[in-house]
């Protein structure tokens, strides 16, 4: 076997920082369904592709592409961002009225209040919840359901779901998914 037949190809997403971009997308279509498909969009886009733009504008319009690219960002939520583009787009498009919540105000809680707390959010029809990583990955990414023993996403590189007693919140460590209260945003439908 030669060493081009041994080269794997470059996954989408295995070098970009787009997870944020991502979360909010895939946690938007968990709260509200299937993006819809308007005729009147330009090119007979999907409202899927039109919050794309949206998103990849914000970070060009903040001087933030490049840096988002390559680096990833720290947060996703700052005044007028991600969460908030999705917000009107899901009020312009669907007609509907998308809420967050930061989840809490402080980082300083136990991982079984944090479960507790997003189990709750869960049970509501219509919710998801977009959360900040770090530990074995630094990653974004929405959590579509929870179970006792874990999270089950929609994730963006294809992690399906992590294991509470892989998960942290006390410690950062390489072989723990360390998870940010404060990071952490409750989204469902009003």
């Amino acid at each position: 076997m030669s060493d081009e037949e041994n080269i794997m190809p470059i996954r989408q997403g295995s070098i970009d920082g787009l997870c944020g971009v991502y979360s909010v997308m895939n946690a938007t279509e968990a709260v509200i369904g299937k993006f819809h498909y308007d005729r009147k969009l330009r090119r007979k886009a999907s409202q899927r592709k039109v919050l794309f733009k949206k998103l990849i504008g914000y970070l060009a319009k903040q001087d933030m592409l490049e840096e988002a690219m390559i680096w990833g960002f720290e947060n996703i939520d700052a005044k007028g961002g991600f969460i908030d583009i999705a917000i009107k787009s899901v009020k312009k498009y669907q007609r509907r009225k998308l809420r967050k919540k930061i989840a809490f105000d402080t980082d300083d809680v136990t991982l079984d209040a944090y479960w507790e707390k997003l189990t709750e959010h869960l049970k509501q029809p219509e919710s998801a919840v977009i959360i900040c990583l770090s530990g074995r990955i630094k990653h974004w990414t929405c959590v579509r359901r929870i179970t006792p023993n874990a999270l089950i996403l929609s994730d963006s590189s294809g992690i399906r779901q992590i294991a509470r007693d892989r998960s942290t919140i006390e410690t950062e460590s390489r072989d723990m998914y360390t998870l940010w209260p404060r990071l952490t945003y409750l989204l469902s439908v009003v």
